[in-house]
């Protein structure tokens, strides 16, 4: 995995940072970025601590705003002069170690001349930057310095560089006549200190070494073949006795993986029944119609595609956003589609016309320098409602008929990543970066309940169809399970994979299933937690899962840009 860094000022340009943050995250997955390198445990020197993580870093991505040199609180030498400015530490450990660093200009910022930096950092200003504009052409530069990035992470070696460090060289293995020499002179010493027996004749010792040299042919050797006939059909009665048993355990056997293998084993996921190709980015939502027979799918390629459930033939591509779409639902009739992107919009689109009915957008003055972006969105039963989770920390409830905004609901300390109706629509759930699971009634739309089990970022959660139960997952390789009306944790269900994207119950409760990072989809026995099968055969993350309503198929969003349709008996 390609490890990438971010040096930039605070004071300078942390809500640009966060923007590019984001889009480095969607293309190279959360792992692959280190945000805060300063961000410095107490008691460490902090050079040390920048040290260490450019030594595991392949690009150094230098954000450069109007205030990077930055203004001494005193009005003296800027910042940049002083020896202490983590700022200047990260560039100037990024040139010593030669790590491939990139200066990002932000709007209309020029490079620093070298007469304004230190002796350190002269040839920081001779590096070819890359500019991204904080408007309309974002987008256009991003995906501009992506595809820098890609080149040089191709060419870059699977450890960082380092002028620092080296590791030791290890010794090299013996050869095979060094092997023999020495056990040759080992087997000498022996036969000196125990008394040598008489040695055999030299042609014979040579014999004996050719044929223990010399690969056995089974086919080629006549006492080879009556070996392996005696080995078939021993002579004595109980030897065949005993070989008639092992047949027949493995006809045995092998008629009960055949049984198995037609009927579809016990129950849980099948075969791949179809893979939908046509997008151009990762596939980060999906969701089936309500009556089964269309299939939506949302991506970073700034589209929606529906799909014929059943033939998997493409029926049309809505186009629209200006950025990547993280989510997306139908209403409960199957009229509209709901979609939620990064351009910070809510679009509601007619679902047989494929255009847009209106936009829902929050009319309130942010901090940032463009409004928050729409990470996740859940549609009511009832259709009347719409709640959505944004990058400013807030879950925000509207009317799906008017577009006004009729509640915002804080407490989460980060990114929200996803929500969730409860299947009476008595309450709402959403998880967060924070790593925290939340629990809102929708009558007074109060905080009834916060699960603080998980340690890490949540990416995806989930409520059973009987409402009894949540799953939450993000970071590390488990899958939480709660009581949903208690609170209590159930249960922790172990993946192999480092980083779970998308968790989701059975159309009937009974299974509960989660996507990795490594492209695997795990399902476990909801009421024993037992693990039931694991299918492969995606070559990315896997997104999004989604069940069809009469729970007879399954679909799978990935990082390869296809969409999964799995059977699920």
């Amino acid at each position: 995995m390609p490890k990438i860094a971010i040096s930039y000022r605070r004071a300078d340009s942390e809500a640009m940072t966060g923007r590019i943050f984001d889009r480095l995250i969607a293309h190279y997955g959360k792992d692959a970025i280190f945000r805060d390198i300063d961000d410095i445990p107490p008691g460490i020197d902090f050079r040390v601590h920048i040290n260490q993580t450019l030594l595991k870093t392949h690009i150094l991505l230098a954000i450069v705003g109007p205030q990077w040199l930055g203004m001494a609180s005193d009005g003296s030498a800027d910042r940049i002069q002083e020896e202490t400015d983590p700022v200047r530490v990260e560039v100037e450990t990024a040139l010593r170690r030669r790590v491939p660093l990139i200066p990002v200009l932000i709007g209309s910022t020029k490079m620093p001349s070298s007469d304004l930096l230190p002796p350190s950092l002269k040839d920081f200003a001779f590096r070819n930057a890359v500019k991204v504009d904080t408007g309309q052409d974002f987008d256009y530069h991003m995906d501009r310095l992506i595809r820098s990035m890609d080149a040089i992470l191709e060419q870059a070696p699977k450890s960082p560089p380092s002028r620092e460090t080296k590791a030791p060289t290890a010794p090299p293995k013996p050869s095979t006549a060094e092997r023999q020499a020495a056990a040759g002179a080992t087997d000498a010493a022996r036969r000196k200190d125990t008394g040598s027996r008489a040695a055999a004749p030299a042609a014979d010792a040579a014999a004996k070494a050719e044929s223990a040299a010399k690969p056995v042919s089974f086919l080629s050797a006549a006492t080879a073949a009556g070996d392996w006939r005696d080995m078939a059909w021993p002579a004595s009665q109980q030897g065949r006795m005993l070989r008639l048993g092992i047949a027949g355990a493995v006809a045995v056997l092998a008629l009960v993986v055949l049984v198995f293998g037609f009927s579809g084993g016990s129950g849980s996921l099948g075969q791949r029944l179809l893979t939908l190709s046509g997008h151009s980015g990762a596939v980060t939502s999906v969701a089936f119609s309500p009556s089964g027979q269309t299939l939506i799918s949302a991506s970073y390629d700034k589209s929606i595609k529906l799909w014929d459930a059943g033939s998997g033939q493409l029926l049309r591509t809505l186009t629209g956003d200006s950025d990547a779409v993280l989510s997306v639902a139908f209403t409960p009739n199957g009229k509209r589609i709901i979609s939620g992107s990064f351009d910070r919009a809510i679009v509601v689109w007619d679902a047989d016309s494929g255009q847009t009915i209106r936009t829902l957008r929050a009319d309130q003055t942010y901090s940032w320098e463009v409004p928050p972006q729409v990470w996740s969105i859940a549609v009511s039963a009832d259709g009347t409602r719409v709640v959505s989770g944004s990058a400013d920390s807030t879950v925000k409830v509207w009317n799906d008929e008017t577009g006004e905004l009729l509640r915002i609901l804080r407490g989460h300390t980060d990114v929200v990543t996803a929500v969730a109706f409860f299947p009476n629509g008595k309450a709402v759930v959403s998880a967060g970066k924070d790593g925290t699971v939340r629990i809102w009634d929708t009558a007074t739309w109060q905080l009834v309940m916060t699960l603080t089990d998980h340690a890490g970022p949540l990416l995806s959660v989930a409520v059973s169809p009987d409402g009894k139960r949540l799953v939450a997952a993000g970071s590390g390789n488990a899958v939480f399970v709660w009581n949903a009306m208690t609170g209590q944790l159930i249960r922790k269900l172990a993946t192999e994979s480092d980083m779970v994207d998308s968790v989701t119950f059975s159309t009937d409760g009974k299974r509960i299933l989660a996507g990795g990072s490594n492209g695997t989809i795990v399902a476990w026995d909801t009421d024993s937690g037992q693990l039931l099968r694991a299918l492969t055969g995606h070559k990315g993350g896997v997104r999004a899962l989604a069940f069809s309503p009469d729970g007879g198929r399954l679909a799978s969003g990935s990082d390869d840009k296809t969409v999964g349709v799995w059977s699920a008996n």
